[in-house]
């Protein structure tokens, strides 16, 4: 199933945004959907948080509707689900966030893939069916025009191994304030003063939230190793309602 956005961000009193569900699969799929709330980890792996449990954040999914609560998405076709921001009771202005869910329903929607696994006895067959859930964050920004504060903390390069895996590069970026900021995290290569400069990496989708803080990446590169003296760009820029925004950058040379 393919989901757009991977992220939604609502800002005015009865705004609503479409989620957009392909499903270029041959048999058809079925979702409920469901408000959870998430945080997320340092590697942006987003982990829930059991009911009653205290959340870390303010949670926008008081202040949200959806429709429809079930969803079939038949092979190879499209389907919308509406998401309506209505502000509830005394809001204050500040930056919210849940999760929305879109849950398989296993028993009526086509596998993803199915594996059959036979022991070497050949006495026990087992047939593994994959079903996948998809969590998809959804900000309110209310009455505010704060701006995040992220910059690239930290830079490492990693050099291939003997794995065949390329060279990589670590970062660490943060953020200060209560705004999430949005980016992707992009990579340039120039050998030489008079060289043209290339781009060698690119993360995109990434997410800082003011409850985490900071976010752990490594970022694939596109060559195993540098000439001496090489220098590496690397920028932190906007994306979505932030496009246009250089969040922070730095150079690396290579020695």
């Amino acid at each position: 199933m393919l989901i757009s956005p991977t992220r939604m961000l609502l800002q005015q009193p009865g705004e609503t945004a479409n989620f957009i569900l392909r499903n270029p699969s041959n048999g058809p799929r079925t979702y409920r959907l469901e408000w959870i709330e998430q945080t997320q980890t340092r590697d942006g792996v987003g982990e829930r948080i059991p009911g009653g449990a205290p959340v870390p954040h303010p949670q926008a999914s008081p202040h949200l509707v959806f429709t429809p609560r079930q969803i079939t998405v038949g092979a190879n076709t499209n389907q919308t689900v509406r998401v309506s921001f209505r502000p509830e009771g005394d809001m204050k202005p500040g930056e919210y966030r849940s999760h929305l869910l879109f849950r398989v329903v296993p028993e009526i929607s086509e596998p993803i893939s199915s594996s059959k696994l036979t022991d070497a006895n050949k006495s026990v067959n087992l047939t593994l069916d994959m079903q996948m859930s998809i969590a998809v964050p959804v900000v309110v920004r209310y009455q505010m025009e704060t701006l995040p504060e992220a910059h690239i903390a930290e830079l490492k390069p990693i050099p291939s191994n003997a794995n065949n895996q390329g060279a990589r590069l670590a970062v660490l970026l943060k953020q200060n304030g209560p705004t999430s900021a949005f980016g992707r995290v992009t990579v340039d290569l120039q050998t030489s003063p008079n060289s043209p400069v290339e781009r060698i990496g690119m993360l995109e989708n990434i997410s800082i939230f003011p409850d985490v803080k900071e976010r752990y990446l490594i970022v694939g590169l596109r060559d195993a190793t540098f000439p001496q003296g090489a220098m590496l760009r690397v920028a932190y820029e906007g994306m979505d309602e932030y496009r246009g925004k250089i969040w922070d950058e730095k150079v690396l040379q290579i020695r």
